[in-house]
């Protein structure tokens, strides 16, 4: 009888990542003053096929995204500068449900809630945040990017995961080859 694959070795040849709210919503904003230009980060759009590519979430998670979605559109001051593509949001939730969640355990979910409650300033102390950091652990992800001061503020790393922003992560990708050296999310002046 065959063995099992070595999970920990599957792991180590997968990037696996964890991806905040403030991220995801800028992939689906799109400025009003320059509608042919659409956020570099939708380039993890592209990975998603890739196998070796997996973008973590828990339900908690796409329920922030999701209540973020909301309040986006309900910005005013927002909406008047740019719009919120709205289905492919959607699009990216439904495609991200297609592979299973990560299960964090209890005794994650309270260090991580237990290490942001520890952050020198109050506000730095968003709770909500943990979940993004007991999704890194439990999933074992390398990364988890972000550009919200809370969580950037916790350090470089937090339990082997990586906290990165949006440039950090590209400079990543791009090392590992997942990046396409072309910039396909900037159309032309024809709108192609």
């Amino acid at each position: 009888m065959p063995s099992a694959p070595d999970q920990t070795n599957t792991i180590e040849n997968e990037f696996r990542i964890v991806v905040d709210a403030q991220i995801v919503l800028a992939m689906f904003l799109t400025r009003r003053d320059r509608p042919k230009a659409a956020s570099p980060k939708r380039r993890l759009l592209d990975l998603l096929v890739q196998p070796t590519f997996h973008w973590l979430w828990t339900p908690d998670i796409i329920n922030d995204y999701a209540r973020g979605a909301n309040a986006v559109e309900a910005d005013e001051r927002i909406i008047r500068r740019a719009e919120f593509d709205r289905v492919g949001f959607e699009l990216l939730l439904a495609a991200l449900q297609l592979k299973p969640a990560v299960t964090v355990s209890v005794k994650t979910m309270r260090d991580a809630r237990r290490r942001i409650s520890q952050a020198p300033r109050a506000a730095e102390r968003d709770l909500e945040d943990a979940v993004y950091l007991a999704c890194g652990v439990d999933g074992h992800a390398q990364f988890l990017v972000t550009q919200d001061s809370d969580l950037r503020s916790l350090g470089e790393t937090y339990q082997a995961v990586y906290i990165v922003n949006w440039n950090e992560l590209e400079v990543e990708l791009a090392r590992r080859g997942l990046l396409a050296n072309e910039r396909p999310w900037v159309m032309n002046s024809q709108g192609l």
